[in-house]
């Protein structure tokens, strides 16, 4: 980790300085925020990969891995969703969580929904045989991406570019930007809709969204979070909210996929519950695009 000596002179300092005090301000006055190593290790690193970002978009440094999801049903995988991924020189892999969040925040995530989106494309392009054997890849939009007034014309534009069917995408919206509901939401979602681009609804049960939320947009796949799996095999509660949770939107018309699947034992249950779509580590981790490729041949062959 680079350290204060290094880093910590002129703006760099004054940075710090405001970010300590954002702390400060984020606890209420509750608690003492320390000038300690681990508040620096922090935000030098925060700091690098703020500055690694706008090269990484320069040079398209990003790269896709795409997680297979699983039929029950069909015994075989039958969607994918890309993730972004980032490696620094020096730091490593980049954690999502932390380059989305820093890119949300400095306005460049737009940029870099378009540089996957294009990779996708040209996967999807360069793979015919994967188009045929999978329904579609979804892809993950942020609010900026849904509330800029062209963000929906620009990235069927895109497509058009490839000469892709749109029914080969599918753009997830997580569960807190459709809670926050807004007209400029529904305009771009909309727009998707009579393209013929499906939408899902990513992360149900990790925030407060119901299902008035849910009919408001027209998603026709619900992913239900990883959260809501917890103790499902052990806490006849959690499994008794699960179900419901499923049997609801079933009941309304919705595709369900159950995210963050681990062990058979869950899936088994889900099974039981009639939850067809498995995406999670019990079938497959996220994946670079040639190992991708090499575990559809073989899912293939073996169905041969």
């Amino acid at each position: 980790m680079v350290g204060a000596e290094k880093l910590g002179t002129g703006g760099l300092v004054l940075d710090y300085a405001e970010y300590l005090e954002s702390l400060a301000a984020r606890s209420g006055g509750t608690e003492v925020i320390q000038n300690d190593r681990k508040n620096r290790d922090s935000f030098y690193y925060n700091k690098q990969v703020e500055q690694f970002l706008h090269r990484a978009i320069d040079e398209d440094l990003f790269e896709v891995y795409y997680q297979p999801v699983y039929s029950l049903h069909q015994q075989r995988f039958v969607t994918l969703e890309a993730l972004s991924r980032l490696r620094h020189p020096t730091l490593g892999w980049i954690s999502p969580d932390i380059f989305i969040r820093l890119a949300e925040k400095n306005h460049l995530i737009s940029q870099i929904t378009e540089l996957q989106l294009r990779r996708v494309c040209r996967f999807l392009r360069e793979n015919p045989a994967l188009r045929a054997s999978i329904a579609n890849v979804k892809i993950n939009l942020s609010p900026l991406d849904l509330i800029h007034s062209d963000g929906g014309s620009h990235l069927i534009r895109i497509l058009d570019e490839y000469g892709l069917p749109y029914s080969c995408f599918q753009f997830e919206i997580t569960e807190t930007v459709a809670t926050e509901y807004s007209a400029s939401l529904t305009r771009v979602a909309e727009s998707f809709q009579a393209a013929g681009i499906g939408l899902c609804l990513d992360d149900f049960g990790s925030g407060y969204a119901n299902l008035n939320t849910v009919m408001q947009l027209p998603f026709s796949v619900i992913k239900l979070d990883r959260s809501l799996l917890f103790h499902i095999c052990t806490d006849k509660n959690a499994a008794l909210f699960y179900q419901s949770i499923v049997s609801a939107f079933c009941r309304l018309g919705y595709r369900i996929i159950a995210e963050g699947v681990e062990t058979q034992e869950e899936m088994e249950l889900l099974r039981s519950w009639n939850v067809d779509m498995i995406q999670g580590y019990y079938f497959s981790r996220p994946l670079p695009p040639g190992d991708l490729l090499r575990l559809l041949t073989e899912e293939a062959v073996e169905q041969m």
